[in-house]
């Protein structure tokens, strides 16, 4: 087995064979503690028994981190056998330690169909924060291999996960948010069925066709995703959905979203765009009157078609006065105007500043009248005052590992979690990375480190986060993505003064309408004395 330490911190390891032939490098290793451990095994044949990982427990570093993330990544294999309690032992020294928070991912490459198998309990008294399965299919049922386990969220992508209903009386498991993914081309309750969860995500890729009726039973179906499907967002596809009383979250990663195709989900809270996204339909939006959250933060604004740019820009500009909170795009490199427009309220103007001089005269030409009416302003008003700094909202939205989170996973019940435009996770080398993040109440720092890159942000009033997947209270992912986002929450704003020349042009009117009047009165007088003179009649000399 060959290992790579970084920092002290990491560990990454890689072998042909299985991990029972290589414990004696890790062996080696006893003494380090490691925050992440990342194992890639390449091999034709995978037996995983009983307390398998236990010899990996003293790799955990349990005294010094407020994470621990475990990989397996398993790659073309013949045959995959997972043992009752196999991942059993995995986080037995701190799973009572409630400020250490646990991800475990297992990556499943087989070289052919229904190579992969679990037996009943395979994670027996399992206690994770966050489980994570790549797979192309799962043998055995949902109930069977996840009875006896305690997880925070659960997320099994691409396998068919198969339901038993007469394993529900014997099933003891605890899991508070599942989300399954799958590229599929009917979503009805067949390929979704109720599984014994909490709250429950659908997120579906390449959809023609929505049964939302079969899902009127359902109590824990929190969200819907809809990923680049092969048809347009239209009131057909999304006809049934209003009788989905617990549906709160819904996510669009389409090119249009047809007249009146929103209306059918009126009751949703939270609701986020793709850059799929091409057209939308005003009136749509207009009907969400419930809406609290919304993410735009992958809209590519300077592709959108028609005005649909302008409608959006619209309705978080009059929706956000109204409590509305929108994750706006950390980046504007072509300098669009209504992304100048957007980011202008909750930054101290840098945008604003940065793009003048490029846009001015194509964004006091916009074709969106309150962008135009917006920028000619700016021009006529050099020296306006910037909106007076706020304190940024201190809830930690998008933080993974933060002192709040016990918080916010004892408030997960019923809420959804993942609303993710990303591409769904390549079955690849990519690695978690950790992500530090301090926060302050008056004027926010805020230190993103990873193995990678850094970004500080030290100098703005806002706040700027690092999100992987699932909300609190319609918050917006922490797990399953990594992405730059900026929020902009409404607040009020006061500006000087400022002398307008609509006074003058009212003044100059009513001067031109009098003369007008003036000169009109004088031609009837003239008429009128002209036609009241008669000349004297004459006669002729004698």
């Amino acid at each position: 087995m060959d290992c790579t330490c970084y920092d002290n911190s990491e560990l990454r390891c890689s072998t042909s064979k299985s991990l029972s032939n290589g414990l004696l490098v890790v062996k080696n290793l006893m003494g380090k503690n490691f925050k992440t451990l990342d194992f890639k095994f390449d091999s034709t044949k995978f037996d995983l028994t009983a307390d398998y990982f236990s010899s990996l427990t003293t790799l955990i570093d349990d005294s010094h981190t407020s994470h621990i993330s475990i990989t397996f990544r398993y790659h073309n294999f013949e045959l995959f056998h997972s043992h009752t309690a196999a991942f059993r032992s995995l986080f037995d020294n701190i799973k009572y330690q409630n400020r250490i928070r646990t991800r475990l991912t297992i990556e499943l490459h087989a070289l052919k169909a229904k190579s992969i198998l679990f037996d009943s309990n395979s994670f027996d008294e399992l206690h994770v924060d966050e489980l994570s399965i790549y797979a192309d299919s799962l043998s055995s049922p949902f109930e069977m291999i996840f009875n006896q386990t305690n997880i925070t969220h659960l997320n099994i992508e691409g396998a068919i996960v198969q339901h038993d209903p007469e394993l529900i009386k014997t099933f003891t498991g605890k899991i508070k948010a599942f989300k399954i993914t799958r590229m599929i081309d009917t979503v009805n309750s067949d390929e979704f069925p109720p599984f014994p969860v909490e709250s429950y995500v659908i997120e579906a890729h390449k959809l023609r066709k929505l049964e939302a009726l079969t899902f009127e039973n359902y109590t824990q179906l929190n969200g819907i995703n809809i990923i680049q499907p092969d048809v347009s967002i239209t009131p057909q596809l999304l006809t049934g959905l209003e009788k989905l009383t617990k549906l709160n979250a819904m996510s669009f990663d389409a090119e249009r979203i047809a007249d009146g195709a929103l209306k059918h989900v009126k009751q949703i809270k939270t609701l986020a765009f793709g850059p799929y996204l091409k057209m939308i339909d005003g009136e749509s939006l207009q009907s969400l009157k419930l809406l609290q959250q919304l993410d735009v933060r992958y809209v590519q604004f300077p592709t959108l078609q028609g005005n649909s740019s302008c409608l959006l820009a619209d309705y978080i500009n009059k929706r956000r006065m109204l409590g509305l909170t929108v994750y706006l795009p950390q980046e504007n490199p072509d300098c669009d105007c209504i992304l100048i427009f957007l980011n202008n309220m909750i930054d101290d103007g840098s945008q604003l500043k940065q793009c003048f001089e490029t846009t001015n005269d194509r964004c006091l030409f916009s074709s969106c009248p309150f962008i135009a009416d917006y920028f000619q302003r700016q021009q006529q008003e050099p020296e306006q005052q910037q909106p007076i700094p706020t304190k940024p909202d201190t809830k930690k939205i998008n933080e993974p590992y933060d002192e709040d989170t016990d918080t916010y996973l004892s408030s997960i019940d019923n809420t959804p979690f993942v609303v993710d435009l990303d591409v769904p996770p390549l079955l690849n080398d990519t690695y978690f990375e950790e992500h530090i993040t301090t926060t302050t109440t008056e004027l926010t720092t805020t230190t993103l480190k990873t193995n990678s890159f850094v970004i500080i942000n030290d100098d703005k009033n806002e706040k700027i986060q690092i999100t992987t997947s699932n909300p609190n209270d319609f918050d917006f992912p922490v797990y399953f993505t990594t992405s730059v986002e900026r929020r902009l929450e409404p607040k009020h704003q006061r500006y000087t003064l400022v002398i307008s020349w609509i006074p003058f042009a009212i003044i100059a009117a009513c001067l031109f309408l009098l003369l007008i009047v003036s000169m009109i009165g004088y031609v009837i007088y003239y008429k009128h004395r002209t036609a009241s003179f008669k000349l004297v009649p004459t006669t002729p000399i004698i």
